[in-house]
C-alpha cells in the first residue's frame, strides 16, 4: 500500500522540482508555461527514469499538481468544475479527423465527368438557342438543364453532409467510455480516501487519481503509485504482445490507449488528450478511412453493371438520332439547300438526351440507399440501446444464425440478492437476522466482505439511490451487509491501509483473495466458486465453534451448493484463515496460492439469486421463429445454468448442456458432432467461448457473441458480430466488439438482428423499385428514337426522375422500419443474390406494363386525347402527358416496392413510417407544379381534368396489377 509520508530525501528533491518546474503556481491558479508543459509530458519517457526522479516521484507530482494521492483533486474557488486544469493542461479529447462542410461537398459532385459533360452541352444549347433559334425563348433549355444539375448536386450535397454528420456522431459516442477516479469528497471535514467516482474519460483532468482494474484501458499518461498483481498489455503501443508487470518502483509509467489484463492499481496523470502518448500518435494519422460494407460492395458492382447497360442504351439512342440527323442533312443537301448553323442545334440536343439517359441510367442511389438505411437505422437502434461501432454488423446481424449469449445480465437482470444460504453451519432458506451468530465469526464475516471486495455504492441522482458500482456479485454481499445495519464502510476506511496483498478474481482462478496483518500473523479472506472454495477448506464455523469437515458433512455442503443451483441461484463460498508470521515469514514475496490459499476455514455459502429478465423468455422464442440458435455460454455451473437456460426457453427436451472442462478435452472432430445439438456450455472458459466460435463459422453459421469481459475479447473479434456489454463490459470488451449492447438486455440483441434484416430487405426495396424505373426510362428513349416519334422525356425532365428515383425514393425507402414479420422468415444465406426470383418476376412485369402505357399513348394517345402529333404544341401536349402517366406510375409502384416477398397486403405499416408518406405526397405536389406551371422550362403544359384523371387511373392501376402479378409463381430466396 502506498505510503503517504513523503522521506525527507524526497521532500528536499520536491523543493528543487517545485522551483524549476513553475514559479507562478499557485493553490488557486495555474500558471504553465510552454515548457514547463513540456517537461510535465515528458515524464512518461520510461528511456529517461531521471525526470520523474528529480520531480519527486509520484507524491512530488501531487504536490506541484495540488492533487492528494489518497483524496484526489483538491477543491478550491475556481477549480471545482475543474475548468482551470483543462484551460492549463489540455483536455483528454484528440483532435477530430477533418469533416468537410456542406459547400465544399457540393463542390465535389462537380467532378462527376458525366455532369461535366452535361453543363458544358446546355451551355452549348443555351448559346446556340439565344444566337440561332430565338434570342426570347431559346435560353429556356438550356437554362433549364443547368437548374436541374444544379438541384440534383445540391440535393446530393445535403446527402453526403448527412452522412458525414453522422460518422461524426458516431465516432463521438463510440468514444466516450467510463473510468474510474478518486476525488475529494464534497464534506470539508473529513479524513481517509477520496469519493470514488466513475466519470467519462472525457472529463478526466491532469492531476486526476484513476483507479485501474482487469479489463481497464488506461484513458491517459500517468505514473503509477499503487498496484496489487497489475499486469497491462502494451501491444497496441510497442507491438509486443505480452503482458508487462506494473509496479511502483520497477515499471511506473502508464501509457495511454494500453489495457489492464489482471490487477488492480492508481495512478496520477500527467498528460491528457493530445498531449499524451496515444495523442501524438493520433495526430499523426488524422485521415479518416471508411471502409465499405458488403453490402455496399455488392451493390457499387451492380451500379457498374447497370451504368454500363446505361451507357451502352445512351450510345445506341444518340447513334440513332444522329444517323437520323444526317439522312436528313443528306437530303436537304441533295435536294439544293444550303447547310445552316441551325441544324446543329439537333446534334447537340441529341447528345444532351444521349448524356441525360447515362446520368439516368448510373444508379447513383443504390450505395446512397445504403448509406441512408445505415445511418436512419443506427440513428434508431442507438434508441433501442445498441451502440453500432462498424457499419457492416448491421448488415451481418440480420444474417445471424447463431447466439453464443452470456447468462447473467445479458439472459437476467443482473439485479443480484443474496436470498438464502448456508451461515454459520446452518441452511437458511431465506436471509436470516445477524444478530443470532456469535459476535466473533460475524466480524469477520463482515470484514472478508468488506475488504475483499471492490465493489462500492455510488448515489445515483437520477434514480435517486444508491446503485451499485464494480462486481454485482459482491454488491449483493454488500447489500446484505447493508441489510444487517454492518458498517462496512467504515470497516473499509479504517482497515484497508492493513491490507498486505490481494488477489485479484479471474476467470482462470473463479476466486478472490485479500490478506490483511492482524495481531502478530495475517488474515486471509477467500471467496469465489463453491465448489473449488470447498475443496480447499478444512475447517467450517458451527454455530460458536470450529469443527473439522468430515467427508459426511463435505457431501451435505455439496447437496446444499446442489440445491441452491437448482433452483437457478448462483452460489458463492467465503472462507478466510489465520497464518502465523513466524510460520510464513516469506509468502508475500512467493506465490501465495500455493502457501495460502489451503487450509482453509469456511465461513457461508451464499445463494444470489440474478432472476431471469421479463422480456427474455419471449426474445428467445422469437430468435428460434427467425432461425437463430441461441446458446448460453456462462461461468456458472452446470446446475444453475440449465434451470436459468429452461427458464429462458434456451435449454430444450433433448438438447446438449455440457462443462467447459469435457468440451475442451473433446477432438475437434467430436466437437463438431455435438455443437449441434449443443444449447448450454456451462463452466466454461473465455477460451472455450472462443473454440465453440471458431467451430461455428467452420459450420458455416453466421455467429453472434455476446461478452463483457477483457478475457472475452478474442471471441468477440472472432465472431462474425461482437456485441459487448455496455453496463458490465469493460473498455477492452467494448473495443473488440461490433455492437454495444447499451442495456445488456438480450431483447435488444434480437431487435438488433430485426434492424439488421430491415436494412437489407430496404436495399432490395428500392433496387426493385429503381431497377424498374431504369428498364422503362431507358426502352422508352431507346424505342421511341428508333421508332420516329420523338422522345417523350426531355432532358429537365428525365433529371427530375432521376432526383425521384435515386434520392427521394432511397431516402422513403430505406428508412422503413422494421416489424416482428422480419422474425418469422430464416437468415438469408451468404451468397444469396440481391434479386431474387420474386423481385425479377415484379420488376419485369410492371416494367411491360409501364412500357405498353407509354408506347401506346406515343402511338394512339393523338386520336385519344384529340390530338395532332404533327403540330409542334400539341406534340408537347402529348409528350407532357406521357411525361406525367411515367412519374405517376413511378409514384403508385414505389408502395408496391415496400413489399418484396409477395406480402398479400402492401399497406401494412406505412403509416409507420411518416417519411415515406411525406416524400411520396411531396412528389405527388411537386409534380403537378411542375406540369401546371413549370411552362417551356420543363417543357410542359397545362393538363385539364380528364387528361390527369387518366394519367392518375394508369398510374393507380400499378397496384391492382401488382397483386396480379404476385399470384404468378415465383422462386423466393432459398432458405
Amino acid at each position: 500500500m502506498w505510503n503517504q509520508k513523503i522521506t525527507e530525501e524526497h521532500r528536499k528533491k520536491l523543493l528543487l522540482a517545485k522551483n524549476a518546474f513553475s514559479k507562478h503556481m499557485t493553490k488557486i491558479k495555474f500558471e504553465v508555461s510552454p515548457e514547463e508543459l513540456s517537461s510535465l509530458h515528458e515524464l512518461n519517457d520510461k528511456t529517461n527514469p531521471e525526470k520523474l526522479e528529480k520531480m519527486g516521484g509520484a507524491e512530488g507530482l501531487a504536490e506541484i499538481l495540488q492533487t492528494d494521492l489518497q483524496m484526489g483533486t483538491r477543491k478550491t474557488e475556481k477549480e471545482r468544475k475543474y475548468r482551470d486544469r483543462k484551460k492549463h493542461f489540455g483536455v483528454n479529447r484528440f483532435k477530430e479527423p477533418e469533416f468537410k462542410g456542406f459547400w465544399p461537398l457540393f463542390k465535389d459532385t462537380f467532378d462527376d465527368p458525366t455532369l461535366k459533360i452535361l453543363i458544358v452541352s446546355a451551355i452549348v444549347s443555351l448559346v446556340l438557342g439565344v444566337t440561332v433559334e430565338d434570342p426570347k425563348t431559346g435560353w429556356i433549355e438550356g437554362t433549364a438543364i443547368l437548374m436541374a444539375v444544379l438541384i440534383v448536386s445540391f440535393v446530393t450535397a445535403i446527402n453526403d453532409y448527412q452522412k458525414e454528420k453522422q460518422f461524426r456522431e458516431l465516432n463521438k459516442v463510440k468514444d466516450n467510455i467510463t473510468c474510474t477516479v478518486v476525488r475529494e469528497k464534497q464534506e470539508e471535514e473529513f479524513e481517509g480516501e477520496g469519493e470514488k467516482l466513475a466519470i467519462s474519460i472525457h472529463d478526466i483532468v491532469t492531476g486526476d487519481i484513476v483507479v485501474l482494474e482487469t479489463g481497464s484501458k488506461v484513458p491517459a499518461d500517468g505514473i503509477l503509485f499503487y498496484a496489487s498483481e497489475l499486469k497491462a498489455n502494451e501491444s497496441v503501443m510497442t507491438g509486443e504482445i505480452k503482458e508487462i508487470n506494473k509496479t511502483p518502483e520497477e515499471d511506473c509509467w502508464m501509457i495511454s490507449g494500453t489495457e489492464i489484463t489482471q490487477g488492480e492499481g492508481k495512478f496520477i496523470v500527467t498528460s491528457v488528450g493530445k498531449h499524451s502518448q496515444w495523442g501524438k500518435i493520433m495526430e499523426k494519422a488524422k485521415s479518416k478511412e471508411e471502409v465499405n460494407t458488403p453490402l455496399q460492395d455488392k451493390l457499387e458492382k451492380m451500379a457498374d453493371q447497370i451504368g454500363k447497360l446505361g451507357l451502352w442504351s445512351a450510345v445506341l439512342t444518340v447513334a440513332v438520332l444522329l444517323a437520323k440527323w444526317g439522312f436528313r442533312l443528306y437530303t436537304k443537301l441533295n435536294e439544293g439547300e444550303e447547310f445552316v448553323f441551325h441544324d446543329l442545334v439537333e446534334v447537340v440536343d441529341a447528345v444532351i438526351v444521349g448524356i441525360t439517359i447515362v446520368v439516368v441510367a448510373v444508379p447513383e442511389g443504390l450505395p446512397l440507399a445504403v448509406t441512408i438505411s445505415l445511418a436512419y437505422s443506427m440513428k434508431k437502434m442507438m434508441e433501442d440501446n445498441n451502440l453500432v461501432r462498424k457499419l457492416e454488423s448491421c448488415e451481418t446481424m440480420g444474417n445471424a444464425t447463431c447466439i453464443c449469449s452470456d447468462k447473467t445480465g445479458t439472459l437476467t437482470k443482473n439485479e443480484m440478492t443474496v436470498v438464502a444460504g448456508y451461515f454459520f453451519g446452518e441452511k437458511y432458506e431465506e436471509v436470516p437476522e445477524c444478530e443470532q451468530f456469535d459476535e466473533k465469526y460475524l466480524d469477520i464475516f463482515v470484514r472478508s466482505i468488506a475488504l475483499n471486495s471492490k465493489a462500492y455504492f455510488h448515489f445515483d441522482e437520477e434514480k435517486q439511490k444508491d446503485v451499485v458500482m464494480g462486481s454485482k456479485t459482491e454488491g449483493a454481499l454488500l447489500l446484505m451487509l447493508k441489510q444487517w445495519k454492518q458498517p462496512f464502510n467504515k470497516i473499509r476506511e479504517e482497515q484497508e491501509n492493513l491490507i498486505a496483498k490481494s488477489i485479484p478474481f479471474s476467470s482462470k482462478r473463479k476466486r478472490m483473495t485479500t490478506i490483511i496483518n492482524h495481531k502478530d500473523g495475517y488474515l486471509v479472506f477467500c471467496k469465489g466458486a463453491s465448489e473449488i472454495i470447498l475443496d480447499k477448506c478444512v475447517m467450517h464455523v458451527n454455530g460458536e465453534n470450529l469443527d473439522s469437515l468430515d467427508e459426511e458433512r463435505i457431501n451435505k455442503l455439496k447437496n446444499v451448493i446442489e440445491g441452491m443451483a437448482s433452483n437457478g441461484l448462483r452460489t458463492l463460498c467465503l472462507a478466510y484463515r489465520y497464518v502465523d508470521k513466524n510460520n510464513f515469514d516469506n509468502f508475500l514475496e512467493e506465490d501465495p496460492e500455493k502457501e495460502i490459499e489451503t487450509q482453509l476455514t469456511l465461513l457461508s455459502i451464499v445463494g444470489i439469486k440474478d432472476p431471469v429478465r421479463d422480456a427474455v423468455p419471449q426474445a428467445v422464442e422469437d430468435s428460434k421463429s427467425a432461425g437463430v440458435t441461441v446458446r448460453m455460454v456462462t461461468g456458472d455451473n452446470i446446475v444453475t445454468a440449465k434451470h436459468i437456460a429452461k427458464e429462458c426457453g434456451i435449454y430444450t427436451e433433448g438438447g446438449l448442456v455440457m462443462e467447459g472442462f469435457d468440451f475442451r478435452h473433446m477432438t475437434n472432430e467430436e466437437r463438431l458432432k455435438i455443437i449441434p445439438n449443443l444449447q448450454v456450455l456451462a463452466r466454461s472458459s473465455p477460451k472455450d467461448k472462443l473454440t465453440l466460435v471458431k467451430h461455428l463459422k467452420e459450420m458455416g453459421e453466421v455467429v453472434g457473441v455476446t461478452g463483457d469481459g477483457t478475457n472475452d475479447a478474442p471471441a468477440l473479434k472472432e465472431a462474425n458480430v461482437g456485441l459487448s456489454m455496455g453496463i458490465a463490459g469493460t473498455d477492452v470488451a467494448k473495443e473488440a466488439s461490433d455492437i454495444v449492447i447499451l442495456d445488456d438486455n438480450f431483447k435488444s440483441i434480437v431487435i438488433a438482428i430485426m434492424w439488421g434484416r430491415s436494412v437489407y430487405d430496404n436495399i432490395r426495396k428500392f433496387l426493385q423499385f429503381q431497377l424498374t424505373v431504369n428498364v422503362v426510362a431507358l426502352s422508352t428513349s431507346f424505342l421511341a428514337a428508333v421508332s420516329g416519334v420523338g422522345l417523350p422525356l426531355k432532358a429537365v425532365q428525365l433529371l427530375w426522375v432521376n432526383l425521384i428515383m435515386d434520392t427521394l425514393a432511397a431516402l422513403a425507402l430505406g428508412t422503413e422500419p422494421p416489424t416482428k414479420d422480419l422474425l418469422k422468415r430464416r437468415p438469408y444465406k451468404k451468397d444469396a443474390s440481391l434479386l431474387n426470383g420474386i423481385m425479377k418476376r415484379n420488376i419485369g412485369a410492371q416494367s411491360v406494363y409501364q412500357l405498353l402505357v407509354l408506347l401506346g399513348i406515343l402511338k394512339f394517345g393523338g386520336a385519344f386525347f384529340g390530338l395532332d402529333p404533327l403540330v409542334a404544341e400539341e406534340k408537347l401536349h402529348l409528350d407532357c402527358i406521357v411525361f406525367n402517366t411515367f412519374v405517376l406510375m413511378q409514384v403508385f409502384n414505389e408502395i408496391n416496392c415496400r413489399k418484396i416477398n409477395d406480402e398479400a397486403n402492401i399497406f401494412k405499416g406505412i403509416f409507420n413510417n411518416m417519411i415515406f408518406i411525406g416524400i411520396w405526397v411531396g412528389i405527388i405536389i411537386i409534380q403537378a407544379i411542375v406540369i401546371e406551371f413549370g411552362g417551356s422550362f420543363f417543357s410542359t403544359t397545362h393538363l385539364n381534368t380528364f387528361e390527369w384523371g387518366v394519367s392518375t387511373f394508369l398510374g393507380l392501376l400499378s397496384i391492382p396489377l401488382g397483386f396480379v402479378f404476385r399470384l404468378i409463381p415465383a422462386k423466393g430466396d432459398p432458405q
